[in-house]
């Protein structure tokens, strides 16, 4: 298992990464970057160097912040780092560096290092879309293994989510310029406080994905978000909510767009096979390997792989898919040499991976590994205000676009559970365009439905007649009262960030 350092690390990686994708200020932003970076590796200071590459010469470089062990800021303006360490990094593109290792040893030695007494050196790329964005440089005056080589892969994960999230503060306060692509992320951000989709008003669709919700706003802005970072992500969401949209609209919202998108399916594939599909065989390595096979972040090229259920991989190629994340590469079975991994890796669940982690059935850092970017798709019955725009869609989809459903059936649709969640909604309505009714009533709907098995009935509330931010603030009204007040409660019921409640809460005037 991983050491006790590594786990912590992962942790703290995991935890404020989550933490800076929230912060939508520069000036604020820089600070926490640092503070978070000495929190996560226990750094004595900290330095980020902003790169700015002008022609074909070498870029230019700025100190653009510096904090100290305790959170103090130190002056940017005369810190003088050592330009040796900065464009070894840079000319390494992705792997940093680290003055323990054989290496990197004699940076320790270098002028400008031992004039500030420093011991111990770890710098990594912010690295966005293939291009590095700034430098992190910590340093340590007092401990010579302060950071270790296993400590640079994961700081490079931070160091990535540091980089988008500045990328996406820079972009909003640069909003006064006028051009289109940062009104387009203002309007964004704007609709997503005030709970509305991402998108002109009227339109309640993102891609392939249906609704207008808060919930659903709140997943736009996951896959928005996890669409411009290269890091691993992770979707969760339970059976039939819609996890392979997300996972194909993050994709094509992304760079990566135009390369491969291969979902490999670990719940499916054959128990004796599983393991040559998903790295890989030599010819001869297996009893039945009468050829090679290439491993499927091999076939996935510079695009995306999509490893379904992951959950479902057998604990012996947990730990080689884990060391394929460290490693960058990825060995066949039987092979002598490793073929480079450029693919972008979407990991997907229905299952509780942390109650896994506990239960000791999934490994603790490979969840932290996967954990990186997070996109959690609600379930239906945590937004039934979408249910009729679903029905419409799937009405459309099937050839029945003129499909009339009465307010009553429509009420008893919105207000139904969904345990098969959007996937049951959509098998639902194919079996009522199938009816070939004039429009749909009660009597037509399933047993289940009829039966009113939907939300509890003191949240229960008729939709016929009334506009989405009725419906919205009710169940925010309702939401409130069943948690007593407590609000984080409330958001958690709702399925949306605490922020995006507070924002309907002032919107509807339920405050106290």
């Amino acid at each position: 298992m991983a050491s006790e350092r590594e786990l912590l690390w992962l942790r703290r990686v995991r935890d404020v990464s989550q933490r800076l994708a929230s912060e939508r200020d520069l000036k604020t932003l820089l600070p926490k970057i640092l503070d978070a970076a000495i929190e996560i590796t226990e750094a004595e200071r900290g330095y980020l160097v902003r790169v700015k590459q002008e022609g074909a010469g070498k870029p230019t470089l700025k100190v653009a912040q510096a904090r100290g062990f305790d959170g103090t800021g130190l002056d940017a303006s005369g810190v003088k780092l050592s330009r040796t360490v900065v464009e070894r990094v840079l000319s390494r593109e992705e792997r940093g560096l680290v003055t323990t290792s054989e290496e990197d040893r004699d940076v320790v030695e270098v002028s400008s290092v031992r004039e500030r007494r420093v011991l111990s050196i770890a710098c990594v790329p912010m690295r966005l879309r293939g291009e590095t964005k700034g430098i992190l440089y910590l340093d340590h005056r007092f401990t010579k293994d302060a950071f270790t080589e296993e400590d640079l892969s994961i700081l490079r994960v931070f160091a990535d989510q540091a980089a988008l999230a500045l990328e996406t503060a820079e972009l909003l306060e640069r909003a006064d310029t006028g051009a289109a692509e940062v009104e387009r992320l203002r309007g964004y951000h704007d609709a997503l406080d005030a709970g509305r989709p991402p998108q002109s008003p009227g339109v309640e669709r993102f891609g392939r994905l249906i609704g207008g919700t808060p919930a659903m706003g709140a997943l736009y802005q996951e896959v928005e978000r996890a669409a411009r970072g290269w890091d691993t992500a992770l979707i969760l969401g339970e059976v039939g909510a819609g996890i392979s949209a997300v996972a194909d609209e993050i994709h094509a919202r992304s760079e990566r767009a135009s390369e491969p998108l291969i979902r490999f399916d670990c719940a499916t594939a054959d128990p004796r096979t599983l393991e040559s599909e998903l790295f890989g065989h030599r010819k001869g390595a297996l009893p039945w390997a009468t050829t090679d096979r290439r491993s499927v972040f091999v076939l996935a090229g510079k695009g995306t792989l999509v490893l379904e259920h992951v959950d479902a991989l057998p604990p012996e190629l947990q730990v080689r898919l884990l060391r394929v994340l460290r490693e960058e590469q990825v060995l066949p079975v039987g092979g002598a040499s490793p073929h480079k991994v450029h693919a972008r890796l979407i990991a997907t669940s229905h299952e509780d991976l942390k109650q896994l982690v506990e239960q000791g059935t999934f490994r603790s850092d490979l969840y932290y590994q996967l954990d990186v970017q997070r996109v959690i798709v609600p379930p239906l019955r945590q937004r039934p205000a979408d249910v009729p725009l679903l029905v419409r869609r799937f009405a459309d989809e099937l050839g029945k676009p003129q499909l009339k459903v009465s307010p009553k059936a429509l009420d008893l649709l919105s207000t139904y559970r969904w345990p098969g969640n959007v996937r049951e909604l959509r098998n639902e309505v194919q079996r009522l365009v199938g009816i070939k009714e004039r429009e749909i009533t009660t009597p037509y709907l399933s047993p289940a439905i009829q039966e009113g098995q939907g939300v509890a009935g003191a949240q229960r509330t008729t939709l016929a007649g009334k506009t989405l931010s009725e419906v919205e603030r009710e169940m925010v009204a309702a939401a409130l009262e069943a948690s007593k007040g407590v609000k984080s409660r409330a958001a958690r019921q709702l399925g949306i960030p605490r922020t995006t409640l507070y924002h309907l809460i002032e919107r509807y005037g339920l405050g106290e």
